[in-house]
């Protein structure tokens, strides 16, 4: 079966849904972009590089899925996430022109909350997949996917708080 929204649900709020959510996967994918550009010089470089790969094929993924099931796009709402992306660049933590060693241990904490609700959004296209007539062991797999990111971000974060607080210390070692 081909998939399609059935009558049993709202179209017009699952829209909206899938939209919020590419929305934060836009946001998401712009965010540790940046960190694998700006972070090649750490020995956590490999897990934040192999996390933006797959979430920039899970936005795909998600993009796909709009399309084969007729959802409008609301191409203002990703347009907004990158505004909001960016402006964020802007913050100075205390810094002009170098990083501040705080900033990966931030970036890293905002990554993980943002995976945890994109694996929300996984859930639940799981429970909707047979109404939808969408594979649910494909949004099973892209959870526990989820969950695999937040470790790896979570070995980034143990590096970034282990050294980001003390003077003498540097994020790249």
């Amino acid at each position: 079966m081909a998939p399609h929204i059935p009558e049993s649900i709202d179209e017009k709020l699952l829209g909206l849904y899938l939209s919020d959510h590419l929305t934060g996967s836009t946001a998401g994918l712009g965010r540790i972009g940046r960190m694998a550009k700006d972070f090649t010089d750490t020995p956590v470089h490999a897990d934040i590089a192999s996390v933006a790969d797959e979430i920039r094929r899970e936005r795909e993924l998600l993009l796909g899925l709009i399309k084969d099931l007729g959802i409008r796009q609301r191409p203002h709402r990703q347009a907004a996430a990158w505004l909001a992306e960016h402006a964020g660049r802007l913050k100075l933590n205390g810094r002009l022109v170098n990083r501040s060693p705080m900033t990966l241990v931030l970036e890293s904490e905002l990554m993980r909350a943002a995976i945890l609700a994109k694996i929300g959004g996984w859930q639940t296209l799981e429970k909707l997949a047979p109404e939808l007539g969408l594979d649910a062991a494909t949004f099973t797999r892209l959870a526990a996917d989820g969950r695999a990111q937040i470790e790896a971000l979570d070995r980034v974060h143990e590096h970034a708080r282990s050294n980001a607080f003390h003077k003498h210390r540097d994020i790249t070692a």
